[in-house]
């Protein structure tokens, strides 16, 4: 280390020993000091300077070698975690085969036990079996009003009127009792059950189905912020289900497009009208229906059922275009994409209406504002839910509790499925759901297969706790193959893999969402 000292030309005695020489100030403290002391202080310096250096050194020295440590390290590391993943890799596919293989035995074990006790079957046994069903339906009809009874009680044989509508002659309801089923049994079914004499002499065959159905079994559930009032499911790169409650609160859900056993994902949570509420007069929302690209909603505020205005919204909550105001109330909206046109029940007229379906936002004032009639009932008729597929539509009338199918083209009535329990004051038919395969179009299948939903029937102006409901599933020919027992149930929908999924209240003003397959 050299530094330029300032020389003095003056001599005087050292500021450190003090002794007379020659003094120069020194860059480093800026004492005046002598050449020894100056030489002394330099020394001292260079020596400290030596000592953090070889302090440095040492230092980068230990972390160059830990670091080449810790790569090392690294590369163990990842050698190992690749052992493992070939290890799982293996003995995943080793479970898997053993699980294919465990399955395969245990399906040809059933296979054959069912073929052997196919061949075993005897007459005294089919005679045990509906003596044991004639001996139920008894004990179901004489149910004592006093003795408190569950659905299941009341639901273990379930009848339906099945009314094909290629025969013109409609018949009257009938039930079969335990003797028809045992003078089935014997070859000896009498014409007064088997047969309807109308007075014109026409006979027409007509046999309800009492049959026991398959329980559906719940596979998850989900908390909802709202009560889930409304459930809709789009189709777009996966499934979409839209829960929203009657003040137009939405939870957005992702479905698993395979496999229904898996619980979907929460994706956000959004308002239509926010603030509504906790208003102290709120929209009511009556139908909920969603498509591609719009959110429809017809709503009314508490004290004004007798009209309605309807909104469009984005997938995200924002309302698009104006309010379209409505002098009738209108019962449901459903979307059809297939047809283009979306559908809704005129309470005032009693009848079954279509608007062209808006595909953007300056379509919406003009597709509302023009309607078509497609059917006017009698004043004595009320449509109460609508469903529809490619090529039938589904309406529900109200007095008669029918289910009625009728052709998207020739209007004409193709099928028609009656609620016999109504007239026992247990249930009363409420929806109805088309059932279909939800495809990458939501398209639904053609074969009128349906789901329906029961309210239990309760006296004028009772305001129970909860209410009692069973949801049914009917096979195209009418007949039931499952069924679902649940109380305070309001949502009603069918997942893209046949699952059905409810909306139901926990609380006042939550809900759940529940899956059954």
């Amino acid at each position: 280390m050299t530094a330029n000292h300032r020389p003095l030309s003056i001599i005087a005695r050292c500021a450190l020993c003090s002794i007379k020489a020659e003094l120069f100030v020194c860059s480093h403290c800026d004492k005046v000091i002598c050449q020894i002391c100056l030489d002394k202080h330099q020394l001292q310096l260079n020596e400290i300077l030596k000592e953090q250096w070889g302090l440095c050194k040492t230092k980068y020295l230990n972390l160059y070698h830990l670091s080449d440590n810790h790569a090392k390290e690294m590369v163990n590391v990842e050698n190992e975690m690749d052992r493992i993943r070939l290890l799982v890799n293996q003995r995943y596919t080793d479970l898997v085969n053993l699980i294919e293989n465990e399955k395969n035995n245990v399906l040809n074990n059933i296979e054959e036990n069912i073929q052997l006790n196919s061949s075993n079957v005897k007459h005294t046994d089919l005679q045990h079996l509906f003596d044991s069903i004639g001996q139920r339906l008894n004990n179901i009809f004489d149910l004592s009003p006093m003795k408190p009874t569950s659905i299941s009680d009341i639901f273990g044989e379930l009848q339906w009127n099945i009314a094909r509508m290629s025969n013109p002659i409609l018949t009257r309801s009938s039930i079969i009792d335990s003797r028809s089923l045992n003078s089935k049994l014997n070859g000896s079914m009498s014409s007064e059950t088997n047969d309807e004499f109308h007075e014109d002499g026409t006979i027409t065959s007509e046999k309800p189905t009492s049959m026991s159905v398959m329980q559906r079994q719940k596979q998850w559930t989900l908390d909802a912020a709202g009560v889930p009032h409304f459930l809709c499911i789009l189709s777009k790169k996966n499934h979409l289900l839209f829960a929203c409650d009657k003040y137009g609160s939405i939870d957005l859900y992702q479905l698993d497009s395979n496999e229904p056993r898996i619980t979907p994902r929460h994706l956000r949570q959004f308002e239509l009208f926010p603030g509504n509420t906790t208003s102290p007069q709120p929209l009511i929302i009556e139908t909920f229906t969603v498509y591609t690209p719009f959110i429809v909603v017809s709503a009314h505020l508490n004290d004004q059922a007798d009209t309605s205005s309807i909104y469009f919204f984005d997938h995200r909550g924002l309302k698009q275009a104006d309010t379209c105001l409505q002098n009738f109330p209108v019962r449901q909206l459903s979307a059809d994409v297939s047809c283009k046109c979306l559908w809704g029940i005129d309470r005032h007229q009693h009848l079954v209406y279509y608007n062209q379906l808006p595909m953007n936002v300056q379509q919406i004032p003009n597709c509302i504002e023009h309607r078509e009639d497609f059917i006017k009932f009698t004043r004595n008729f009320e449509p109460i839910r609508i469903a529809q597929n490619q090529t039938s539509i589904a309406i529900i009338e109200r007095n008669s509790q029918r289910a009625q199918l009728f052709d998207k083209r020739t209007k004409k009535k193709i099928d028609e499925v009656e609620n016999l329990l109504r007239s026992k004051g247990i249930f009363r038919l409420w929806n109805v759901l088309v059932i279909g395969v939800v495809g990458p179009r939501m398209m639904l299948r053609d074969d009128n297969s349906m789901v329906l939903k029961l309210d239990e029937e309760l006296p004028p102006n009772s305001r129970p706790p909860s209410i009692n409901h069973l949801i049914l599933e009917l096979d195209s020919q009418g007949l039931p193959v499952s069924q679902i027992e649940r109380i305070s149930v309001y949502g009603l929908v069918l997942g893209p893999n046949q699952e059905i999924l409810l909306g139901c209240k926990k609380h006042q003003q939550n809900g759940l969402i529940e899956c059954y397959i």
